[in-house]
């Protein structure tokens, strides 16, 4: 199935974009959804994170405070990483699942820390292993990081100091707009950014009619480095 991933840094708009290519048709595969669900519904893992970074990270009702545990990681790049370890393998192979069984017209997979390369890979040969999801494009959500800020402070209510670890953590604007096969400006209202969003899709589903030799099928494979 013809696959795009989608990313983009904190606050850029993913989330919206990616519900306006659902309302067109398209299967939407989400990994920070997939990561809470793993979380929720897999008690080995909130042992281990209990075990690393204690009872404070639950609420009283048990389940996850991901706001508590958000502050720690991103205060300590080795806890993040060790987080990324635990949970991305079982992320990519679950998005691997659910393209297996797509329905939409194609699928779209947001994946945040898609360029950061921390626990993966984009190769553009394929693996011997089958520990790798195949994308056909990259589409980046790009916004000014003053932008990312203030919608950071008034969607997470986060603090300066928070954000800008966030921000530090995540590959840069220029480098990202480098990789991206597609890129979505997202500098104005939300009527632009459904406008863009309708105008890709109509790229991508005339591309569904293209032969696979063809260069609008691009292809990565996105390799996984631990499992």
């Amino acid at each position: 199935m013809f696959t795009v991933a989608l990313t983009g840094g904190i606050a850029s708009g993913k989330s919206t974009v990616a519900r306006c290519f659902s309302g067109l048709g398209v299967s939407v595969i989400d990994a920070d959804q997939i990561s809470r669900e793993l979380i929720d519904n897999i008690p080995e893992i909130s042992l281990q994170l209990a075990a690393r970074f204690g009872s404070s990270i639950f609420k009283e009702n048990k389940s996850l405070d991901r706001a508590a545990l958000r502050a720690i990681i991103f205060a300590n790049p080795k806890d993040r990483y060790w987080l990324e370890r635990l949970l991305h393998p079982l992320i990519y192979r679950e998005i691997q699942r659910r393209i297996q069984n797509a329905s939409g017209l194609y699928c779209l997979v947001v994946i945040p820390l898609l360029l950061e390369g921390g626990t993966s890979v984009l190769l553009k040969k394929k693996p011997v292993a089958d520990n790798y999801i195949k994308l056909d494009r990259i589409l980046l959500v790009s916004t000014s990081k003053e932008l990312q800020t203030q919608r950071a402070y008034e969607r997470d209510h986060l603090q300066r100091p928070q954000i800008d670890a966030i921000l530090a953590a995540q590959i840069s604007s220029v480098e990202s707009l480098k990789q991206a096969d597609d890129i979505i400006y997202n500098q104005s209202n939300l009527q632009s950014l459904h406008q863009a969003s309708k105008a890709l899709h109509a790229q991508y589903l005339s591309y569904l009619k293209t032969p696979l030799e063809e260069p609008a099928f691009l292809g990565y494979y996105l390799a996984f480095k631990y499992e």
